[in-house]
């Protein structure tokens, strides 16, 4: 980027790397060779490169694995890294022939063409064939810090981390969240969240189970008065109703009760919490015997919304397509029942 003035040919000029960059470059480089070894270490040979990223900011690093690393794994191998990086190991940087390189144990990087001479950066047992700027001695990196560990393809796994004043940033973050965390819970000691976090999730389990109790209570007051008016065909009670605030466990439960009834009763409940819907459709002993089949009617009823489902013939359930479209399938019930029971 031209700032001011002209730039011609044959004019003198300065070539001046940025210092910063260049050895926050250098530390994320350098730890990615160590972590390569580390890898090998504790996962095992088949942990080979599989592509990298390394700037100033962070390093990625993709491998060869057959599964996830469990974060004992991941202390191992940071562990491994941190060790080096204390031990202050010079790092040696030589242009050498190639089979000299492959002699000494040199990792080449699969699929990369080399040519007869080749650059081996070496730290301690780490030997690989690599063309990059690296430190001068592995106590330069400071500290290393694993971020993440996550799948990108069938058998590859892929590994971010930080290096020197990268591990700060990541602790400052780390103590902000900490903080914030604290405040919301008006803890003056962040030490005290995992107690406090614990106290708070008991509690709102506490009251979910209350106002569960709560929309059960009503949804069986409800039902006794929708039972009071149940229109009756060909001798079956036929009922339906639509419950807000009432989740799939609750709908099976009111379903048992149902079954559990007198004669010849065909039901079909909807609940419908935000945009989720599930029907249920129950049918006591009575009905059954009479033609009616609760998994093939809730299929059909479902399909108005566009859902899906099924079950036996005295209980089944399916979840609700577009929930906007319930009380047309609601509507529809009683037409659908007709076919089982006429």
């Amino acid at each position: 980027k031209v700032t001011s003035g002209q730039i011609a040919e044959g004019d003198n000029g300065i070539a001046a790397v940025n210092e910063t960059l260049r050895k926050a470059t250098q530390r994320n480089h350098t730890a990615t060779h160590l972590m390569h070894k580390a890898l090998k270490e504790v996962l095992g040979d088949h942990a080979n490169q599989a592509g990298s990223l390394v700037n100033e900011d962070r390093l990625r690093f993709d491998f060869n694995h057959f599964s996830a690393v469990t974060p004992e794994e991941l202390k191992a191998i940071e562990d491994k890294v941190n060790a080096q990086i204390l031990e202050n190991i010079n790092v040696c940087t030589k242009e050498m022939d190639i089979d000299e390189a492959k002699a000494q144990g040199a990792m080449a990087l699969f699929g990369e063409k080399y040519g007869d001479t080749v650059r081996v950066v070496q730290a301690h047992d780490s030997i690989e064939f690599c063309g990059g700027t690296h430190v001068d001695n592995t106590s330069e990196i400071g500290l290393f810090k694993i971020v993440s560990e996550s799948s990108v393809a069938a058998g590859v796994r892929r590994i971010e981390a930080v290096t020197g004043t990268g591990v700060i940033g990541l602790i400052n973050e780390y103590k902000n969240v900490l903080a914030r965390s604290a405040k919301a819970l008006k803890l003056a000691n962040p030490a005290e969240l995992p107690e406090k976090c614990t106290s708070v999730y008991s509690e709102l389990k506490e009251s979910e189970k209350k106002v569960e109790s709560l929309n059960q209570e009503i949804a069986n007051a409800r039902m006794a008065t929708i039972f009071d008016s149940a229109e009756e065909i060909n001798g079956v009670r036929i009922v339906s109703a639509m419950l807000t605030g009432v989740n799939p466990d609750m709908l099976r439960k009111l379903g048992d009760s149902i079954k559990g009834k007198n004669g010849a009763v065909i039901a079909l409940l909807a609940g419908v919490t935000g945009d989720k819907g599930t029907f249920f459709c129950a049918c006591t002993p009575d009905a059954v015997k009479m033609g009616a089949n609760a998994g093939k009617i809730v299929q059909r009823v479902a399909a108005i919304t566009g859902g899906k489902g099924g079950g036996r013939p005295d209980s089944a359930m399916a979840g609700v397509g577009k929930t906007y479209m319930v009380d047309e399938a609601l509507i529809s019930f009683k037409s659908i029942v007709t076919d089982f029971i006429s």
